[in-house]
């Protein structure tokens, strides 16, 4: 007897009337450096939050590592965007040659037949079977680079980064914090200087005094 297959649900229409076939369909059409911006845009904007919000951390340090979330999570969609677009525009260039392309046809064909390969060189060469295989040949040479520019890049530029915000909102609290009262007698002669002194002090003395309840 033979079973006939059950479409799954995801694939008909839903509820609301939604089409999860175009849904998944889009889904599927995402490509990794979309992804990756995806990933980079959600961590810069909730790890900063979670830092500041952290009880555990003391609050004196709690902007330090907000600010280094942020920088790390910024340098790496940066590096991360460069090299994965870079490596599948270069994948996709190479496979426009022809050598290379008959090469990636004989592999992928489903059989070793003359018609099943030049099928699956047309596929390469004239609907979009290039794109398709340049967006996962470079996914997986950018996963192998990004390795080492984990190390060579993203760790010294995260440090510059984090040292970049930690010195701009350090000179920010600077200007909101008022300045401390300062008495200045130079200039005054010895005499002068030393009866200005004695009354500055006396003054404190007093208003100390009199705001205690």
């Amino acid at each position: 007897m033979k079973l006939q297959g059950v479409d799954n649900f995801c694939t008909k229409q839903s509820f609301k009337g939604a089409n999860m076939q175009k849904i998944l369909a889009r889904a599927a059409s995402i490509n990794s450096v979309e992804q990756r911006l995806a990933l980079g845009v959600t961590a810069m904007a909730i790890q900063p939050v979670i830092d500041l919000k952290n009880k555990k951390i003391a609050p004196e340090t709690r902007i330090t590592s907000a600010n280094r979330s942020f920088a790390k999570a910024f340098v790496g969609l940066a590096t991360g965007l460069v090299v994965r677009s870079g490596c599948i525009k270069a994948a996709e260039a190479a496979l426009t040659k022809e050598a290379l392309a008959d090469k990636l046809a004989k592999i992928t064909a489903q059989s070793q037949t003359k018609k099943s390969i030049e099928k699956a060189k047309d596929f390469i060469k004239n609907k979009g079977g290039a794109k398709q295989y340049a967006a996962v040949i470079g996914t997986l040479a950018a996963l192998g680079i990004m390795i080492g520019t984990n190390f060579l890049l993203d760790a010294p530029l995260t440090n510059l980064m984090t040292n970049k915000l930690n010195k701009k909102y350090d000179k920010n609290a600077h200007k909101e914090k008022p300045a401390a009262q300062t008495n200045s007698f130079e200039g005054l002669s010895p005499i002068n200087k030393s009866w200005a002194e004695n009354v500055y002090s006396q003054r404190n003395t007093s208003d100390n005094k009199g705001g205690v309840k």
